[in-house]
């Protein structure tokens, strides 16, 4: 399904949060320095005793991810993309702009966003296995070379500053983090997820309007998307099995702002 076409284009931008803390014993949903060796030890156990052999994509009826996070997910899907879509149906994407300097912006505020994710992937401890297991999935290189490319065949362009929008988005994900670890985590797997998904066929689009058909980096993996988005997956799996109820609500709760935040650098393209 299409993840990022469905974007809340009106709602606001996620903003720092009070701290949401667990009110029983074991993991909280907010992380310091004190628990955080607590927890990864905990971790570290579930994650010896979870399965490896499952082929990639394959349904798992306990998965936070492939169950409470699609659900709430999928009600952000318009009605003409999902028969579970509640929204209204948008302008379609080959409406859009997507004129090279569009698309240049587009690049730049895309850099930011994952650069920020990567950051804080790598900056929890409880994060650490999900950080390398999202090595593949990093977009900021590729990205990086893309925009490299487009300034070296359009030396008229200069490369734009990151727009408002995705620095104050970067800015509210650093502070998301701080406060619920759980409530980033939606974002990460979210966005990740969006540009594995639908977002190549805006990559396909890219491509035919303005590169001949040439695929940007962004929208290339080594190897397929689906199968390095499932170690991810089943990570985020983990994790979610040492949240309470209010932690798992901090993930649920951010899909509508993770949506926004995808929205504010897509916007570009309109």
């Amino acid at each position: 399904s299409m993840i990022v076409l469905a974007l809340l284009l009106a709602a606001p931008l996620p903003q720092a949060r009070p701290p949401i803390l667990c009110q029983r014993s074991g993991v909280p949903t907010r992380f310091n320095i004190h628990n955080s060796q607590r927890y990864v030890a905990r971790v570290a156990q579930l994650r010896q005793r979870a399965g490896h052999g499952d082929m990639a994509g394959k349904f798992d009826k306990n998965s936070f991810v492939q169950n409470e996070m699609r659900k709430a997910a999928m009600k952000l899907h318009t009605r003409d993309q999902s028969k579970e879509g509640e929204q209204k149906t948008q302008k379609p994407i080959s409406q859009w702009e997507m004129s090279t300097n569009s698309i240049l912006r587009f690049l730049v505020d895309s850099k930011v966003i994952h650069d920020t994710l990567d950051d804080i992937a790598a900056s929890y401890p409880e994060l650490s296995t999900l950080n390398d297991v999202s090595i593949e999935i990093r977009r900021g290189g590729n990205i990086e070379k893309d925009i490299a490319q487009i300034l070296d065949e359009n030396p008229e362009l200069n490369r734009p500053e990151p727009g408002k929008d995705a620095l104050d988005y970067a800015k509210s994900l650093r502070s998301l983090a701080e406060d619920s670890v759980p409530a980033f985590v939606c974002h990460f797997y979210n966005t990740h997820f969006a540009h594995a998904a639908g977002g190549r066929m805006i990559g396909k689009l890219i491509a035919d309007k303005n590169f001949d058909g040439r695929t940007l980096e962004f929208y290339k993996y080594n190897g397929e998307p689906k199968e390095l988005l499932e170690g991810v997956r089943k990570e985020i799996d983990i994790l979610a099995t040492n949240w309470d109820e209010e932690g798992r609500e901090s993930c649920l709760s951010e899909t509508g702002n993770a949506f926004k935040g995808a929205g504010t650098v897509l916007q570009n393209l309109k």
